[in-house]
């Protein structure tokens, strides 16, 4: 996406001060995973699932807008990296009413630049609900293509360097294809 329809973002790292917002944004029912949701966990705080999840995850940022910096709208993060293949994936949520916005597109761009200079990726991963067709449709615009279909998830991949404008996707009996 060359414009967003709002103002543009400012990623900021997860902290502590974050937690009720980010655990807000996770506890949504119109999310198709909530990753907050762990039986070894059990019961969390706002802040133990924000110290958990800053634990496992080196980048996760807040997502705000550039003329309300003390505004969260929204987060994301890059996880499961693979260093011996060079892939990582990428997730995110937004607060419904910044949805289409390219808000997200614009956060994954800046998060594909941390995982190229930071990590030295290659691939991007993102992995979504089947049934989630705003992500699918972010998905294709941004140049990903299908990799891998399990029960209800979908695992989309793309190489770090490709321009979302050059991959465009066919659909053929079902399954989506690069070209």
């Amino acid at each position: 996406m060359d414009t967003l329809k709002v103002e543009p973002i400012v990623l900021r790292k997860l902290t502590i001060e974050d937690a009720e917002i980010f655990n807000n944004i996770y506890i949504r029912p119109d999310l198709f995973w909530k990753i907050n949701v762990n039986d070894e966990v059990g019961d969390e705080t706002a802040e133990e699932f924000t110290k958990r999840m800053l634990w496992l995850c080196k980048f996760i940022y807040t997502i705000r807008l550039r003329n309300e910096p003390g505004k969260v709208i929204g987060c994301c993060v890059l996880y499961n990296w693979n260093k011996k293949k060079k892939e990582i994936y990428f997730g995110g949520s937004l607060v419904p009413e910044y949805w289409g916005k390219g808000i997200m597109p614009a956060a994954f761009n800046q998060m594909v630049e941390m995982a190229k200079y930071c990590l030295g990726a290659s691939f991007i991963k993102i992995c979504i609900n089947k049934d989630n067709q705003p992500a699918t449709r972010m998905v294709e615009k941004l140049g990903f293509f299908n990799a891998l279909k399990e029960e209800n998830f979908v695992t989309y991949s793309r190489p770090v360097d490709l321009p979302p404008s050059t991959a465009k996707l066919i659909h053929k009996d079902g399954f989506q294809q690069a070209i």
